[in-house]
């Protein structure tokens, strides 16, 4: 599986996924719509979360929708740059997703940590969702269904972001130890999955001490 991995195009994938994941869609809505940054309220981060409990559920929603769109266009992306700057590994099937992985992962760390903002951007969970179902969907299913049930019992969403991503990780390491994928998929989902449960670290203490709050639609404006 070595093939030719190209260094210059594999920094190219990457740099393109990162800007891509710099486009923060809290920060857009927030600015355009209510000349306002939404990292000065709430937790300070520009995410989902925050900009339900700012905002309100529809502009949630919406930010939703724009991070983990953003993920799914780098990933195909990436898988077209790839392809065209002459990412090839020995196993063409790996060859035509290499792309993807790499620009996918970078849209996640660009959505982290955004040199356009000041790296102060969101906790990655939207972006790292969608590339979850581009990646290997039988694990994202699974772990959508955990998400859901997690929410309906407990309504914290830092749970349900923390918990999907640990049931990802585990899913997709038992499609890879099945034989349905590619050792390289490993390599990249797992940095992401801890990268996004590093970015909750914070809620996973109030976790443990049983005193993160229940999720609650504002509106701020």
């Amino acid at each position: 599986m070595i093939g030719d991995w190209n260094a210059a195009a594999i920094c190219i994938v990457a740099i393109v996924g990162y800007l891509i994941g710099n486009m923060q869609t809290a920060l857009i809505i927030s600015r355009l719509r209510f000349r306002d940054d939404v990292r000065l309220y709430g937790s300070g981060n520009a995410g989902t979360t925050n900009m339900v409990r700012v905002y309100g559920k529809y502009y949630g929603l919406l930010t939703f929708i724009g991070d983990a769109g953003k993920c799914v266009a780098g990933f195909f992306l990436g898988r077209w740059l790839g392809q065209a700057l002459g990412i090839h590994l020995d196993d063409p099937a790996v060859s035509t997703l290499l792309g993807g992985y790499i620009a996918s992962a970078c849209v996640v760390l660009g959505h982290c940590y955004p040199v356009l903002f000041q790296f102060r951007g969101g906790k990655g969970a939207a972006s790292a969702y969608a590339m979850t179902w581009c990646l290997c969907w039988q694990a994202a299913l699974v772990s959508t269904v955990i998400a859901i049930v997690i929410f309906l019992i407990w309504k914290r969403v830092s749970l349900v972001s923390v918990l999907t991503a640990i049931s990802y990780l585990i899913g997709t390491y038992i499609v890879w130890a099945t034989g349905n994928a590619d050792i390289y998929l490993m390599f990249f989902v797992t940095p992401v999955v801890l990268l996004v449960l590093i970015r909750h670290k914070e809620n996973i203490k109030r976790l443990l001490r049983g005193e993160e709050k229940v999720i609650s639609s504002g509106d701020k404006h």
